[in-house]
């Protein structure tokens, strides 16, 4: 039945995952992984601190093509086997009940679905995350070293991933610590030193100054004002109101036990870390997606809780109603236990299933509104494409998507309308006047020209020719086409 159950469950997220995989335009940050995967060679994968997803998705381009399908294939079925990887984690953890209930939340999961229908690294970082996790505590569980290498290996993918994973790192290390409070012999010594021995040695190379500056380079600015807050609404939103609602009363819901700390240990402390440096650095909330399957296995162990509280309440009342009910009431006690049991099994069916609703609601915005949580970039330059001269140029905030969808015409950074509108006009005007395309991206603006000071240098002088809407993750993506001629 597990098997029949998994299956079903795994082949509903598979359609879901090939659904619509190449229609989605790429976005900016997926288009610079593309573009830096087909440079990729021998020399220069080496210097690159997260080689595995420019890896995978090169290959995914030598397999399936370099367009939208082909780029996304390979992080698709990294994102499906997923499902399986956090069913196998939930059941060690807990139960297979726990086991399928959190991997049909990752299943029906919109974030989850996002960025595995994206040529980009999160999906890496989820499944090698989880793939950790499974590692590392069954290998305390049970003292073997063979599981034991198999989590520092899969730490280690990890971390290619994605550098600022290594924050995983100081989680398993608490649990590690609680682990030797409660046994600490030769065996368990010998295995956990086998895990973190090989982390030490980075952390010494922070006393170099030339170590120190590649990490920091850039982060400094937090032009996109990622605050604690902001961290923290996006994963509660990226997990689902209801699901993060039902994982933070898991603990009450539930008996403590080690399997609920590991998951607390999982999820929180990189948390708690990410606020921190959030005052310091640059961090996003998604750089956290990894730690989403513990708020997923979290909300089946907080489904199964309740489920178990009313069954108790339940059998609680019916002995009660039995020992104070007369002799002659016995058929009829019966029948009332049996009423009363239905009714707590389905109370205790109903929570899964309003979060499987909701999750799965987010889906059907997903597909028929969002338009993936993606900007039309693609459409937006099959409209200059219909409509273009040899001589036009297209002036973007990222040119780079010039360069991939429209490589035909000159790709412009719109730095220079930035700097000095009236410099810019006047090399506008001394060029003869050529037609410039302005495709305006509404979220990028929004952080640059939050003023709407180059917006309404556009709109004065050009004349719109299309808008192309998007709406997704309570941020508006729309990009607007323009033509200055």
């Amino acid at each position: 039945m597990q098997t029949v159950l998994l299956s079903v469950v795994l082949l509903f997220g598979t359609i879901l995952r090939f659904w619509n995989l190449g229609q989605w335009s790429f976005w900016i940050d997926e288009a610079f992984t593309v573009r830096d995967a087909q440079t990729l060679s021998s020399d220069s994968w080496q210097v690159i601190p997260n080689p595995i997803p420019y890896l995978a998705v090169k290959l995914s381009i030598l397999l399936a093509g370099s367009r939208e399908w082909g780029s996304r294939f390979i992080p698709c079925i990294v994102g499906i086997v997923s499902i399986p990887a956090v069913f196998g984690l939930g059941r060690t953890l807990f139960n297979w009940r726990i086991g399928l209930l959190s991997g049909a939340f990752v299943a029906c999961s919109s974030w989850h679905l996002f960025w595995a229908q994206n040529a980009r690294y999160p999906v890496f970082t989820f499944f090698f995350g989880v793939l950790t996790a499974w590692f590392f505590y069954t290998s305390l569980e049970r003292d073997s070293t063979l599981l034991m290498i198999g989590a520092l290996v899969s730490c280690l993918c990890l971390i290619l991933s994605h550098t600022l994973a290594v924050v995983i790192v100081p989680a398993l290390a608490a649990y590690a610590v609680i682990c030797l409070l409660e046994k600490s012999d030769r065996k368990r010594w010998l295995n956990i030193l086998i895990f973190f021995i090989p982390f030490a040695m980075p952390v010494l190379a922070l006393v170099l100054p030339q170590v120190r500056d590649y990490l920091f380079s850039g982060w400094g600015r937090n032009v996109w004002q990622r605050s604690p807050l902001y961290i923290v609404l996006t994963l509660v939103q990226g997990v689902s109101i209801p699901v993060a609602g039902t994982a933070f009363f898991a603990p009450i819901a539930t008996r403590f036990n080690r399997a609920t700390l590991f998951l607390l240990c999982y999820a929180g402390i990189p948390l708690i870390l990410f606020l921190i440096a959030s005052q310091l650095q640059n961090v996003a909330g998604y750089y956290l997606f990894w730690t989403t399957p513990a708020y997923f296995i979290l909300a089946g162990v907080a489904c199964e809780g309740i489920c178990e509280k009313i069954q108790e309440s339940r059998a609680c009342g019916n002995t009660q109603a039995k020992t104070l009910a007369p002799t002659g009431r016995i058929a009829c006690e019966g029948v009332w236990e049996a009423t009363e049991t239905k009714s707590g099994n389905i109370l205790g069916i109903l929570v899964p299933c309003v979060l499987l609703v909701t999750l799965l609601s987010q889906d059907y915005l997903y597909f028929k509104i969002e338009n993936g949580g993606r900007p039309k970039w693609r459409e937006a330059f099959e409209v200059v494409q219909s409509k273009q001269k040899p001589t036009d140029k297209v002036v973007l905030s990222e040119p780079e998507m010039g360069r991939y969808y429209l490589p035909e015409l000159t790709p412009i950074y719109i730095g220079g309308l930035l700097d000095d509108s009236e410099a810019f006009e006047r090399e506008w005007e001394t060029s003869g006047r050529e037609r410039l395309w302005f495709l305006v991206d509404v979220a990028s603006f929004n952080v640059f020209d939050a003023n709407a000071k180059v917006r309404t240098w556009i709109r004065q002088r050009g004349r719109m020719i299309k808008t192309l809407p998007a709406f997704s993750r309570a941020k508006d993506r729309t990009i607007h086409v323009y033509l200055l001629e």
